[in-house]
């Protein structure tokens, strides 16, 4: 039996930013937006970490973190297509005052953390590629950023899908010349090693992302605004259920590339497994072309993300808190003060990358408990309401999530 949303009230009206996709976009590009979620700096540091300490043990640990993630991801471009609204629409305009209290302040921190963690791959890589000191890889990181972020509209989305594009072609070449054997081997489940628990939650935080939950509901929001006009003033159900299904085949096919990519770069490290506190040090055993691609891609990855991630904060922030003072440019510059610091301290940085996306990890289920409460949610989503097995298995999925991010701050 077809399903049938039925009309919610509008969110209260506020100064908002501009659509984050354009009217005539489909379910493609969505995809294409939150995939870049999926190869950012973070997880290049977890899969560098994985692949340089345990080889290629780790692998199934990826592939059930981007099975999970299709599922996630699933679920919030059903809220948004159901109901027109976003996740943090619904969060500022439908949880009780105590309730957007406690969630509302570490939702804005997991978006802080996201940028810096962004921004400052931006910076290693030109550290990389370059050997300048960190105050000439600042500037350069700077100069990039700024110039994406003064480009003229359209040209932010041409750029993530240009170093997408640059970062999938370079390491799906990386995974059919030498790591597929290595990765298919690691599919098998396996107990964890000694020390893995972290790395593994790390895999996991930077796969099933917070910010990523929170992008797909906004867009599909989008889409079902545009499908609404088309429509007449309501898209129609057949309409609809098009579009869900688009959106879970085009999401599963860019998770699907995004599993590769990571399991490439796992496999660049994975042939010296023993060591990884430091990029330098765990790519120093693949060859300087090695080391100069994976420090291009790393930069154009990170711009990537960044400006990804740029829309979805601009647009979170202005519905979780209205007027908020300072504008994505402003916020995405501040970033780079504490990326500057962390590259100029001395800390490991793969270290750093993989506790960066535990602390995400930690943080999940403050997403993904509303998300699944409004998914159940008949007011909510109508008849696309989820059925008890379906909130059985996400409440699994939630309840690992949540001992995943606490076995690893006690391991």
């Amino acid at each position: 039996m077809t399903a049938v949303p039925v009309a919610v009230p509008a969110a209260p009206t506020m100064r908002a930013p501009r659509r984050l996709l354009p009217a005539t976009a489909g379910t493609l590009a969505p995809a294409l937006l939150v995939s870049a979620g999926y190869v950012d700096p973070g997880n290049w540091g977890t899969d560098v970490a994985a692949g340089a300490q345990f080889g290629y043990q780790l692998v199934w640990v990826l592939a059930l973190a981007t099975g999970l993630a299709l599922f996630l991801q699933y679920l919030s471009a059903r809220l948004g297509l159901a109901s027109g609204q976003d996740l943090a629409s619904l969060l500022r305009t439908r949880l009780p005052r105590p309730a957007r209290a406690v969630l509302i302040p570490p939702i804005l921190g997991i978006l802080v953390i996201t940028e810096i963690v962004e921004v400052l791959g931006v910076v290693i890589g030109v550290q990389l590629l370059t050997g300048w000191s960190t105050g000439a890889s600042v500037a350069a990181a700077t100069a990039l950023i700024v110039a994406i972020l003064v480009a003229p509209p359209g040209v932010a989305r041409r750029t993530v899908y240009a170093c997408l594009g640059l970062v999938g072609a370079v390491y799906l070449s990386v995974l059919f010349l030498h790591g597929v054997g290595g990765v298919v081997g690691g599919l098998r489940p396996e107990p964890l090693p000694p020390g893995g628990i972290v790395v593994a939650a790390g895999l996991i935080g930077a796969v099933v992302m917070p910010h990523n939950i929170l992008l797909h509901s906004a867009l599909a929001r989008d889409l079902r605004q545009a499908a609404d006009r088309k429509d007449g003033g309501r898209a129609t159900a057949a309409r609809l259920s098009r579009l869900r299904r688009r959106s879970l085949i085009t999401t599963g096919a860019a998770l699907g590339v995004a599993f590769a990519v990571n399991c490439a770069i796992m496999s660049i490290t994975a042939s010296g497994a023993g060591s990884g506190t430091d990029l330098a040090d765990a790519l120093s055993s693949v060859g300087a072309v090695t080391t100069i691609l994976f420090a291009v891609t790393l930069i154009g990855a990170g711009l990537a993300s960044s400006t990804a991630n740029g829309m979805v904060s601009a647009d979170v922030i202005s519905r979780l808190v209205p007027g908020f003072p300072a504008p994505p440019a402003v916020r995405r510059i501040a970033c780079l003060i504490p990326a500057a610091l962390i590259a100029g301290s001395g800390l490991p940085q793969v270290t750093v990358l993989v506790w960066s996306q535990v602390l995400l990890t930690v943080a999940l289920p403050l997403v993904l408990v509303p998300l699944v409460w409004f998914c159940s949610e008949r007011r909510t989503v109508g008849s696309w309401a989820l059925s008890p097995a379906t909130r059985v298995i996400a409440g699994i999925v939630v309840a690992g999530m949540f001992a995943a991010g606490a076995a690893s701050l006690f391991a």
